[in-house]
């Protein structure tokens, strides 16, 4: 037996979904649509395939990423971008479109929200923090080894020799 509570009309499903969209967004991403088709057709000898194998994925910071099916076509976006962002400019100022990136269909790539400097940060900082988790690591290490206990085993003389002749020679840049 089904739950009176737990049934919903379409109608009621489609407006809770629909409830936390802006109105305003959906008329710019229609414009936006459509202002594409109609600057990028006009592209030389072009226009009209660019269209057709072209798709808006998503705007943030004022760049526009747009997703091909042939890196061909990105080749060709790239050639005809600056034409391309005056015709966006002109159509829809408002959306501040300042430039085009590109992506391969099937790539998992997306526009970041930090700007250059706040991902060069946190690129840093994560390095950072991986260097001297590294250091600690070998701080360990080197604890143990100077108790005695479970240290790195030492190596036949042989052996080592061997080692350090390989190193050497493959540290210097000496044709044989």
């Amino acid at each position: 037996m089904i739950n009176d509570q737990s049934v919903i009309t379409a109608a009621d499903m489609i407006t809770q979904v629909f409830s936390n969209i802006d109105k305003c967004d959906v008329e710019n991403s229609s414009r936006l649509l459509g202002t594409w088709k109609s600057v990028v057709s006009k592209v030389h000898k072009y226009g009209e395939k660019l269209t057709a194998h072209t798709e808006l994925i998503e705007l943030k910071n004022g760049i526009l990423l747009v997703e091909t099916d042939h890196p061909g076509w990105i080749q060709i976006l790239q050639l005809y971008s600056k034409f391309i962002l005056t015709g966006l400019e002109r159509a829809v100022p408002e959306l501040k479109i300042t430039s085009l990136a590109f992506r391969l269909k099937g790539s998992d790539f997306s526009l970041c929200a930090k700007t250059y400097d706040e991902q060069i940060q946190e690129d840093r900082r994560k390095l950072s923090e991986k260097l001297e988790a590294q250091d600690r690591q070998v701080e360990i290490h080197e604890k143990t080894a100077e108790k005695g206990s479970s240290g790195p085993v030492e190596l036949p003389p042989e052996l080592k020799a061997r080692l350090d002749d390989l190193k050497k020679s493959m540290l210097t840049n000496s044709s044989k």
